[in-house]
């Protein structure tokens, strides 16, 4: 069923339009720069694991092939919401983040330009779904492991420093359950 900003709201007095899109834009960056510099475990906490696994396979595939994806002079230029949804458990939000960057190849031992572009930024509608459920749990200001219990910085890595878990977000928060990347 279809629902409004309102909806969410009236479910989840602390959801804030304004503060969604900050967190799309800043979840965009990071998942971009991770494929970049291949340390995909900093995303892992905010993504939902089909997600996870898409982002893996084209490191790896860059990694076989002896390359590396940039995204140079990234830049989000608008963060659209196209859709919301009140299903049974959850809530979801489709959106249209809006990017340009230099879209190029290098050689992973060279560093040398391999393909792609690296002299003008490409425009990219990019689509992301993000879910949160309904019931979800009360995060509060402490971030606690719920393996071992240690403090947690989420915004960090979401890997627990001490036992190495990593954090359960989608129990809690909107987390990334669709992704186009190229």
């Amino acid at each position: 069923m279809n629902t409004t900003i309102e909806n969410i709201v009236n479910q989840d007095p602390e959801f804030s339009e304004s503060k969604f899109k900050s967190k799309v834009e800043n979840e965009f960056v990071q998942i971009m720069l991770s494929v970049m510099t291949g340390k995909i475990e900093r995303i892992r906490h905010f993504v939902s694991d089909s997600v996870y696994q898409n982002i893996a396979a084209k490191v790896e595939d860059d990694k076989k092939n002896n390359r590396i994806q940039m995204y140079d002079e990234l830049n989000v230029s608008n963060v659209k919401i196209s859709n919301i949804q009140e299903l049974d458990n959850c809530f979801q939000i489709d959106v249209i983040v809006h990017s340009k960057a230099l879209e190029y190849y290098i050689n992973r031992a060279t560093r040398k330009y391999l393909s792609g572009n690296n002299k003008y930024r490409t425009e990219r509608d990019n689509v992301l779904v993000f879910k949160k459920p309904k019931d979800n749990k009360v995060l509060g200001n402490v971030r606690k492991c719920s393996s071992c219990g240690a403090n947690l910085d989420i915004n960090k890595s979401g890997k627990c420093p001490y036992c190495g878990s990593i954090f359960e977000l989608e129990k809690y928060d909107w987390t990334i359950t669709k992704l186009n990347i190229k």
